[in-house]
């Protein structure tokens, strides 16, 4: 709530203290709402699991292009980018290990 749906519900607690009378209308409407249906789990594992895969087959061959450009001797932009993704998670391994090692 925010500062004005605060300063109204303080409002009306000042005014009408207590209990409205209903005559019970209250509980019988609230005993007449039919319990909350369980939704099905599987069409979103479905969609989950078919959205994976179509995901894997599109880019299956993507993490392989830029180091057969490597050994071909083609520097392309992925090739680059792979080479220092390569390094950068070498690096941060060296990094951590030598940080745990501090910590012992």
């Amino acid at each position: 709530m925010n500062h004005s749906d605060d300063s109204i519900e303080m409002l009306l607690r000042r005014q009408f203290e207590g209990h409205v009378a209903d005559d019970g209308f209250t509980e019988r409407v609230m005993e007449s709402i039919p319990a909350r249906r369980r939704r099905a789990a599987w069409p979103i594992w479905t969609g989950v699991t078919l959205g994976i895969a179509a995901c894997g087959w599109c880019i299956a061959d993507l993490p392989h292009t830029p180091w057969r450009n490597a050994l071909d001797g083609a520097m392309s932009t992925g090739t680059m980018a792979a080479l220092f993704a390569a390094a950068g998670i070498s690096l941060l391994a060296c990094c951590w290990a030598l940080a745990e090692a501090d910590d012992r």
